[in-house]
């Protein structure tokens, strides 16, 4: 087990060097020129000399090698830069934005686990059921159904014509947290639709799967109760497909809160991006990139240990 989580971060140290280099050269390579930005857009129409004071001012007069020198030297160093627009420290505002942005994620993946694992076994326990296809239908529509959609429509029912919930905005939950509950009720659900659909999707067949073995016949004609076959023998085996979407459902929730967020106005990780990249700003855009993609690595990581609490057949040498 130590060699193998030695293996996996020198790995993972690997990738992310891969990473940053691939996002530094495809930011550079984008048209576009922060100074204008800085200095107004295109419209302002500033002056060569002062593009060239900018430019200097933030080092992009220097030659694209010392500029990708500087930046492995500051992530040796665990110095994420400074953004070109507010001169704040990157790995501050990050500090500040992140966990916004985690407080739709745990809570949605939190209730596609609740609820898609349950109405996945359901699903497979009632099969050639009325339930089964009932089932299966609302997992399909909110598998296909897009964030935006599901987010407006949402907004629709619940602020617009109910007046329950606020259409947005974000309430820190050390103010006020009945607030801060009724700002992410939306957000979390619209976020949570599509991975509860494809968790319990994934249960249903992994289920179906398990419960045809030879392993669950055999547990039947000793007369063990169906019950017991299924939560004792079949879902232990069933879940190791699942804990896999499980993981991958982080990276997914990340790209789908980026609309969430900009949906409900919510101020999180993601909504410092969007504005980072319209704005140029290499800085932000290569340090959120990469601390998203560190977070995705571990996530993967501890999916891999968990195969060997569900499976003691598997070991890792």
């Amino acid at each position: 087990m130590v060699n193998y989580i030695i293996r996996r971060a020198i790995s993972t140290l690997v990738l992310l060097f891969m990473i940053a280099t691939a996002v530094f050269l495809f930011l550079h390579l984008l048209p576009g020129d922060p100074a204008l930005t800085i200095l107004g857009g295109i419209d302002a129409n500033p002056d060569s000399a002062a593009i060239a004071l900018v430019h200097k001012r933030l080092g992009l007069d220097r030659p694209l090698y010392v500029q990708y020198a500087e930046w492995m030297g500051n992530l040796a160093r665990l110095n994420l830069g400074t953004s070109f627009t507010s001169g704040t420290e990157v790995s501050r505002e990050l500090a500040r934005r992140l966990p916004r942005t985690f407080m739709l994620i745990v809570p949605a993946e939190t209730i596609a686990i609740l609820f898609g694992i349950p109405l996945g076994i359901a699903a497979a326990r009632l099969r050639r059921t009325l339930w089964d296809p009932v089932i299966s239908a609302i997992a399909l529509i909110g598998f296909s159904t897009p964030v935006f959609v599901s987010g407006l429509l949402l907004v629709l029912a619940f602020s617009l014509k109910l007046h329950w919930l606020p259409s947005g905005g974000f309430v820190s939950p050390t103010q006020d947290f009945g607030g801060f509950v009724k700002s992410a009720i939306m957000p979390v659900i619209t976020l949570s639709l599509g991975p509860m659909a494809t968790t319990m999707r994934m249960t249903r067949s992994s289920v179906l799967e398990q419960l045809g073995a030879d392993y669950v016949r055999t547990a039947r004609s000793k007369g063990v109760t169906e019950i017991r076959v299924l939560y004792r023998h079949v879902l232990r085996n069933a879940l190791l497909p699942v804990v896999t979407i499980v993981g991958l459902h982080v990276g997914f929730m990340f790209a789908g809160s980026v609309l969430v967020e900009y949906l409900f106005n919510w101020p999180g990780v993601n909504a410092y991006l969007l504005n980072s990249i319209g704005g140029r700003d290499y800085p932000v855009v290569q340090g959120i990139v990469l601390v998203i993609a560190a977070i995705f690595i571990l996530i993967n990581f501890l999916t891999d240990l968990s195969f060997a609490i569900l499976d003691p057949r598997i070991r890792y040498e």
